[in-house]
């Protein structure tokens, strides 16, 4: 169930005591055992959730309501208005915040025309009327609010999503944090956020085509790791001809090989750094040595690793990835005494037992033992 937003900070805060207080009574304490704990522990979760949603619902009708707000929106979504683009006045969105909590506030809406000889085509099935273009929300679009769920809710949703084994099981957890969305919500926001993710690359990798991407600074001075490897991912395509009497096609498995990558800043015990500002990056690709090592260098660009302090290049002995991939280091800039080249323990470890097989399997003639 919904909760709507107060945005009232103190009445939000005044809520969580009143709904905190009973949850911290000890009571009867034979009545204690794990399952007890384990239940007051979600207890206490979901009232904090409902805390964070009611403050980030009352930090987006502050940005909604900010006097430069709308012009700011307006001139970074600029580029999304088509032919005949107007307004068309305020609108009232919902937005849903972690916690279940739901924020309404009025938008300027903006409808992209269309000229006339595209109304004249075909309408679409339930179509009523000659089609007048599609509209956007340039406030949503700039704080990434288009389908109505914050920013944090999509990339939780998303990450759920893609991690499960189900959708049905990523809308079950997304319940125990506070998301309830439907299932076929769920599914829709997953992709969506896979296809932005996409595009964005795509972009990049253009910008790197034609020399425009900037170099970065989210690595810059920091010891990297860039770790290089191939999986094994079996991918499923429809079969043609009719479908069957359960009216599917039924599909059919190819195994093949993506090759990805992994970025990530070491902190000084060596471990990796995982936050906001040094995020760990993983990605990869189907498209062969050629696509992957496009967009390997296109990360290098984009996150400024040429500029880091050290690069640890981490991979097995698959020969193309020692030719190739210390050359575009060094093309982009990287000075060559600060990458150190290393063969990952578990394929060195698979090595050396070889090794240790067939140098130790026989004993020399002559000796005992």
């Amino acid at each position: 169930m919904n909760i709507p937003a107060t945005l009232d900070l103190n009445q939000a805060i005044e809520t969580f005591k009143q709904t905190i207080a009973p949850l911290l009574a000890v009571g009867e304490i034979s009545s204690w055992d794990g399952v007890a704990l384990k239940a007051r522990e979600e207890a206490i979760r979901a009232a904090a959730l409902v805390l964070a949603g009611q403050v980030i619902a009352l930090l987006l009708h502050e940005l909604s309501e900010h006097p430069d707000s709308q012009r700011e929106a307006n001139q970074r979504t600029r580029s999304s208005r088509g032919f005949m683009a107007r307004s068309q006045g305020k609108r009232r969105v919902k937005v849903l915040t972690v916690g279940n909590v739901v924020v309404e506030f009025k938008v300027g809406y903006i409808l992209n025309g269309v000229s006339q000889q595209k109304r004249k085509g075909k309408r679409k099935a339930g179509q009523r009327g000659p089609s007048q273009g599609q509209g956007f929300y340039p406030l949503l679009r700039w704080l990434g609010l288009e389908e109505q769920v914050s920013p944090l809710v999509w990339s939780v949703v998303a990450a759920a999503g893609m991690l499960s084994r189900s959708f049905a099981q990523a809308t079950e957890q997304l319940q125990q944090w506070g998301i309830e969305l439907s299932e076929k919500r769920v599914v829709r926001l997953t992709y969506g956020f896979g296809q932005i993710g996409l595009a964005l690359t795509d972009q990049w990798l253009a910008q790197l085509q034609q020399g425009q991407l900037p170099t970065g600074q989210t690595f810059e001075g920091q010891r990297v790791g860039l770790s290089v490897d191939g999986g094994r991912t079996r991918l499923r395509y429809n079969k043609r001809g009719r479908r069957r009497a359960t009216k599917r096609r039924g599909d059919r498995g190819h195994w093949r090989e993506p090759k990805l990558f992994t970025l990530y800043a070491i902190d000084e015990q060596g471990q990796r750094i995982n936050t906001v500002k040094l995020p760990v990056i993983n990605d990869g690709t189907f498209t062969g040595i050629e696509g992957f090592m496009s967009l390997l260098e296109m990360y290098l660009v984009k996150l400024g690793v040429v500029r880091a302090q050290q690069v640890l290049l981490l991979a097995d002995g698959a020969p193309w990835i020692w030719h190739r991939i210390p050359a575009l280091l060094e093309r982009l800039g990287l000075p060559k005494d600060r990458l150190i080249e290393l063969i990952d323990f578990y394929h060195a470890s698979q090595h050396l037992k070889d090794f240790a097989e067939a140098a130790f399997s026989r004993v020399p003639s002559g000796k005992n033992g």
